[in-house]
């Protein structure tokens, strides 16, 4: 089961190699969290580029990343590299359109095939560093909603993955139920993979108010739908994404970052500890990855406006951290 965080999201080239990233993993050991998904960012320019790339600003050396993975290693925690696409325009990366086909004769747009012909280099590149530092899991994608669809591509880079890295191949996406019918047909490319994850920030109330019991009731009809994704499935399901803000009424809308104006560490740990109550007795369940661990989008000072704590999704130092370690040790 995965029992971990998420960390180095927007981390830039350096973070990993500084003593600030290592005291981060010798506080995730403290906790005694078993798994960490570790983040690298590819950039491309637009929702529509065809070409990715390593960015000296924005994506962290591939010495930095073996040097962390190492260092990870050390203090018994397994690693599961995720590299995430990041678009300098802005777009989030469920949003990327490649369409593919041919309206005018002679005229063949070919977007989704160059995407993941240079996609396929990428993962070529990271799966050596996951191979060569032993990662344990190596998370294909994230997020890439508008793609998942696009089966005869996935199967391909999914049988060129196995070529090169031994270990556990995953995925994440965002929302299960859009993506049941796909589990129609046996020769999906989820079918191919070790695990598959889907990003969970429902709602455990209306306005940030009630028990843990009462959100747990509140998530409930989560349920089903995804009991069915994951028995249709047939492997291991798991919540690749799940986080919650510490700031007051947080728990209405998990993924946002501007709920409120204080600070509320018991918001996030409420949240927490009802989606494990929720799930953990689930026979399909496979565990979460936190969102996330620390904070490196430059953008966000405003969560540490409030001199009570700080508001954003990390945990450490607050009572989710509490509500981690219990779970963990479990």
């Amino acid at each position: 089961m995965f029992k971990g965080v998420t960390f180095g999201y927007y981390a830039k080239n350096g973070y990993f190699a500084s003593p600030e990233a290592k005291l981060e993993v010798d506080r995730m050991a403290e906790l005694g969290i078993p798994w960490v998904c570790l983040v690298t960012t590819i950039m491309q320019e637009t929702f529509y580029s065809t070409r990715m790339y390593r960015d000296f600003l924005m994506t962290p050396g591939d010495d930095e990343l073996i040097g962390i993975i190492g260092y990870i290693h050390s203090k018994g925690i397994k690693v599961m590299l995720r590299p995430m696409i990041e678009c300098w325009d802005g777009t989030q990366r469920s949003y990327l359109t490649l369409p593919q086909g041919e309206i005018h004769s002679g005229k063949a747009f070919t977007y989704c095939d160059e995407w993941f012909r240079n996609y396929t280099h990428a993962t070529r590149h990271y799966l050596r560093i996951a191979e060569q530092t032993g990662c344990e899991a190596y998370g294909l994608d994230s997020e890439l909603n508008t793609l998942v669809p696009r089966n005869e591509h996935w199967l391909k880079l999914v049988e060129f993955a196995r070529t090169q890295y031994r270990g556990h191949l995953t995925t994440c996406f965002i929302n299960s139920e859009q993506f049941l019918p796909c589990l129609d047909n046996g020769d999906f490319w989820f079918y191919k993979l070790d695990s598959v994850g889907t990003s969970f920030y429902y709602p455990a109330s209306k306005d940030g108010s009630g028990t843990v019991g009462d959100m747990v009731e509140y998530l409930r009809p989560r349920v089903e739908p995804m009991t069915r994704f994951a028995e249709k499935l047939g492997t291991c399901f798991y919540l690749g994404e799940c986080g919650c803000c510490s700031v007051e009424n947080a728990t209405s809308r998990p993924a946002y970052w501007k709920n409120g104006k204080y600070y509320s560490g018991q918001q996030q740990a409420d949240y927490l500890s009802a989606v494990i109550r929720l799930f953990e007795d689930q026979p399909w369940f496979g565990g979460l990855f936190w969102w996330k661990w620390d904070e490196q989008d430059e953008g966000r000072k405003f969560l540490t406006d409030d001199p009570s704590g700080d508001k954003g999704f990390t945990i450490w130092g607050k009572p989710a951290a509490d509500v981690m370690r219990a779970w963990c040790g479990r």
